[in-house]
C-alpha cells in the first residue's frame, strides 16, 4: 500500500517540527522540508556533504552520484526549488551552530550526529527523530521518512500543469522507468472520500483500513 501524507497532514508535520527553537528540532525541521522538497530517499539525503549542499545552492541542482543511490544504476540530479534551497541553507547554518565550525571541509557531513560531529546522522537516527515529530503532529507511529518522497510525487501529480505529469514525477524522483511512476496515477483514498462526502453533503473522518480491520475483529471477538 502506498504511504503518503495528505496536504493537511503534511502541514501538521511541518508545523510540529518547526515551532521549537531547540537547535536539534530546527535541524529536524530542515531535514523534513529537505526530504519533501527534494523527494530524495533518506539514504541519499543522509550522505550529503557540506560541499554537496553548497554546490547545489550554486548550481540549482543537487547531484547524487550513482554509488549513493539505491541500485547504483545511474547518477541523478535534483532541481533546487525555493523550498529545498531554504532547507539546505538552514541545515548549513544549523551545522555551524551545532559544531562551532565556521569553515568545515567540503567533505564534512551536512547532517551531523549528536554524538559525534565527525560522523553523519545514520538513516536509523533520522527515522527515529522524524517519527517523533510525526507522533507530535498526531500522525501514525508507523510514519517513515520515505512517505515524504511519495507525498512529493503525489503533490506533483495533482498540481502539475505539464502535458505529461508522470514524466515530471519520473524525472524528479529519478525513476529508471516510467512504469515505476504508475503507482502515483491511481485514485487516491481521500479523493474518493471527498467526492462521496460531497455527494452526501457529509464530512466523515478519515479512518484507515487497518483501523477498520481492528474494529471488525474486536466486534467479532467480543461475540
Amino acid at each position: 500500500m502506498l504511504r503518503y501524507l495528505t496536504p493537511e497532514e503534511r502541514k501538521r508535520l511541518f508545523k510540529a517540527a518547526g515551532q521549537s527553537n531547540d537547535i536539534y528540532a530546527r535541524r529536524d525541521s530542515a531535514i523534513i522540508r529537505g526530504l519533501y522538497f527534494s523527494a530524495e530517499r533518506v539514504g541519499e539525503f543522509a550522505l550529503m556533504t557540506v560541499g554537496d549542499a553548497e554546490a547545489a545552492l550554486a548550481d540549482k541542482y543537487h547531484f547524487i552520484p550513482k554509488e549513493n543511490r539505491k541500485g547504483g544504476k545511474r547518477d541523478h540530479s535534483v532541481y533546487v526549488t525555493l523550498g529545498l534551497s531554504k532547507a539546505l541553507r538552514d541545515l548549513l547554518e544549523i551545522r555551524i551552530l551545532i559544531t562551532g565550525e565556521e569553515k568545515p571541509t567540503k567533505t564534512a557531513p551536512l547532517l551531523v550526529s549528536r554524538q559525534s560531529t565527525d560522523r553523519p546522522m545514520t538513516v536509523r537516527s533520522i527515522e527515529l527523530r522524524l517519527k517523533k515529530w510525526a507522533i507530535a503532529a498526531g500522525l501514525t507511529d508507523k510514519f517513515s521518512p520515505h512517505w515524504l518522497r511519495h507525498t512529493r510525487a503525489i503533490d506533483i501529480m495533482r498540481r502539475s500543469k505539464a502535458a505529461d505529469p508522470r514524466g515530471v514525477v519520473k524525472a524528479a524522483l529519478g525513476h529508471n522507468s516510467i512504469a515505476s511512476t504508475g503507482v502515483y496515477t491511481g485514485v487516491l483514498r481521500e479523493d474518493v472520500e471527498n467526492t462521496l462526502d460531497d455527494l452526501d453533503r457529509h464530512q466523515g473522518n478519515r479512518i484507515t483500513r487497518a483501523e477498520l480491520r481492528r474494529r471488525f475483529d474486536r466486534r467479532h471477538n467480543d461475540d
